[in-house]
Formats: C-alpha cells, sequence, structure tokens
C-alpha cells in the first residue's frame, strides 16, 4: 500500500466514506479453512495487515509486511504517524506493547499468546526512501516479544523501492510510480506464502475469477462499497480452501488503480495452486474533511481511537467481509 506520497504514505488522511459506484450480486459462499487466514500488506496497508493480525490473532495465523512498522505505531496522532512511524527513530516500543497487552487484558484485541505460534514476514527493499529501515526494525521487535525468533523473518536485502516488488509486473524496479508495483525480479507474494504457509505448490497462471463482493457497512467505516476477491477454480468447484487478506497502499485501491494491485502484485498465481482465496479490501479516498486524498487505511485513528482494535471500523468491516465470504460469523 513524495511521489512520494504514496502506497503507505499518509499525509494528512482522513477517509470519510466512499463508493465504488457498482452495483453487486449477493456474495457467494466458500468452504473457508479457518486454520488458513492470513494477511499481509504495504505501507498502510502494512499498518492494517498489522492491526488485523494483532486484534484477531485467534483467527489469523500470520502476516507478512512491506515497509510497516509495529502495531499501534502513530498511538493515535497524526503527528507520530508521520514522524518516527515513517522517519524512523524511536517508537516507544514498550508503550506499543503496553497497549497491546492492556487491550487483549481488556479483552479488546484477541489473547496475545494467540500469537505465539504464527509466521511473520517483514520486507524493507534497499531504494525505499518513504519508509524508513528503522521503522521495519522496529516491527520486527515488537512480533519479537510475541512470537519466536524463528518464526520472524526479516528481509532487507533487496533493491526495491516503496512498493510491492514483482517478478515482472509494474513500473521499472527502481521507479515510483503508480500502480506501485515494482518488476524487481523479486517474488514477494510468493515470499510471504511460502513463509506463512510453509510447502506450496508451484506457482501457477491465474486462470480463476476476480470478482467483487459488498463490504458490509463499508461506507461507515470510510470503505468502498465493494472489495475484490480472487477465487481459484478449486475454491469455486466447493474445495475447502484458505484466504489471505491483502491490504493495498495509499494510492492503490480500486478508486485509483482499479484491479492493478489485485490482478498484478503476485498473490493469485500462488492462491491458484494452492486452494487460496484472496481477499482485497478497498478503502476510500475524500477530499472534504476528514481529509484522506491518497486512500490510505486508518492506522493513526481517523475512524475512532479503537481503530486498531476488534471494535475498529474497518477492522471491524473486513471481518464482516470475511464472514460472508465463508457463510458464517467468524
Amino acid at each position: 500500500m513524495r511521489q512520494l506520497l504514496l502506497p503507505g504514505l499518509a499525509l494528512v488522511l482522513v477517509a470519510c466514506g466512499g463508493s465504488d459506484g457498482e452495483a453487486t450480486p449477493p456474495t457467494p459462499t466458500y468452504v473457508v479453512d479457518k486454520s488458513r487466514i492470513t494477511v499481509s500488506g504495504v505501507s498502510a496497508g502494512a499498518y492494517m495487515a498489522g492491526q488485523m493480525h494483532v486484534a484477531h490473532s485467534a483467527l489469523i495465523s500470520g502476516a507478512g509486511l512491506i515497509a510497516g512498522g509495529p502495531y499501534w505505531c502513530a498511538e493515535g496522532a497524526i503527528k507520530k504517524g508521520l514522524g518516527p512511524c515513517m522517519n524512523g527513530g524511536d517508537v516507544g516500543l514498550a508503550t506499543l506493547l503496553a497497549y497491546a497487552r492492556e487491550q487483549s487484558e481488556y479483552g479488546n484485541i484477541d489473547a496475545l499468546e494467540n500469537l505465539a505460534d504464527d509466521k511473520v514476514w517483514l520486507f524493507h527493499g534497499t531504494l525505499d526512501a518513504i519508509v524508513d529501515d528503522e521503522v521495519v526494525a522496529s516491527a520486527a521487535d515488537f512480533y519479537a516479544e510475541l512470537v519466536p525468533p524463528e518464526n520472524i523473518t526479516l528481509v532487507t536485502d533487496i533493491a526495491a523501492p516503496h512498493g510491492v516488488p514483482t517478478l515482472d509486473t509494474g513500473v521499472a524496479c527502481d521507479t515510483v510510480a503508480t500502480p506501485f508495483l515494482n518488476a524487481c525480479d523479486y517474488d514477494a507474494a510468493g515470499a510471504i506464502f511460502s513463509t506463512l504457509s510453509g510447502e506450496l505448490q508451484e506457482r501457477t497462471v491465474a486462470s480463476g475469477e476476480l470478482i467483487r463482493v459488498d463490504q458490509p457497512g463499508g461506507r461507515d467505516a470510510s470503505m468502498l462499497d465493494t472489495a475484490l476477491v480472487y477465487v481459484p477454480a478449486s475454491c469455486a468447484a466447493g474445495e475447502s480452501c484458505g484466504v489471505h487478506i491483502a491490504f493495498h497502499g495509499c494510492q492503490q485501491s480500486s478508486e485509483f488503480i482499479g484491479d492493478a494491485f489485485a490482478a498484478g502484485a503476485g498473490y493469485n498465481e500462488w492462491a491458484e495452486s494452492n486452494n487460496l482465496l484472496v481477499l482485497y479490501p478497498q478503502v476510500a479516498s475524500s477530499k472534504i474533511a476528514p481529509l484522506n486524498p491518497m486512500g490510505c487505511w486508518d492506522w493513526w485513528g481517523y475512524t475512532g481511537e479503537d481503530y486498531a482494535t476488534r471494535g475498529g471500523a474497518q477492522v471491524e468491516v473486513v471481518l464482516r467481509t470475511l464472514s460472508a465470504l465463508s457463510g458464517s460469523l467468524l
């Protein structure tokens, strides 16, 4: 998810409700393997993926963060979000951990003990001039307090800018430009899946369908009316399938780039051969107060002070969308 303003750069971003203007049929349901639900995201989407993971750790078994920092990094303040949570420096790790433990104790997020057997993959490209490498290192430090060290993978040696590195899709590897996919001869999606899911079948042609589904209550959470979902042929035929939730960055939703992120980030090729649905939630942009012109996920509190908990407006919509796909409340 500075032209420098992109996938997860939150300027003064705060989304109000939005619509993608498309009517959608009832959400189809699939046989969802609840033991195989993972998340990932880029930049602002990485922060959102971390929030989703920590808030629902009883359900979500792993997370991949590209150019994102630790849970609750901004502490509900855009000033901190644009400061050490992007530029590096002291993020106050002890405070972030204390908040997570407090929210777990109060029941506002799932018990942190659920994270003990999870896998985490973190990435910072050597050409990234938007999010500092210290930010991603802080995310690794946060998880290291809750997850065994052997379950954490930190990748910092790939020449890639701020965006999603792919094998051959997107703009040149040294370029920061829409759709913020970079052809770097590096398969970030494959690295995420292999880390979070273990041994996999090799990627194949993504011959399934990319469909739109309703995001229940999306407008009230500053999200679009619909999300995108990649459906492999096996899942459509009724086989049991896991789900991976992939969060776009700023200026990377369907409002800005159509289905370029969902079609080109590299997830679908692995999903097709490994019985995985891929849910691509979509956030809305707004040019009026509250201001969010680049369509960034809420990782500093524009939807309310509980944004990083199970009660967070966007967290709730994503869970409702996932529940609709599974045909049961998750």
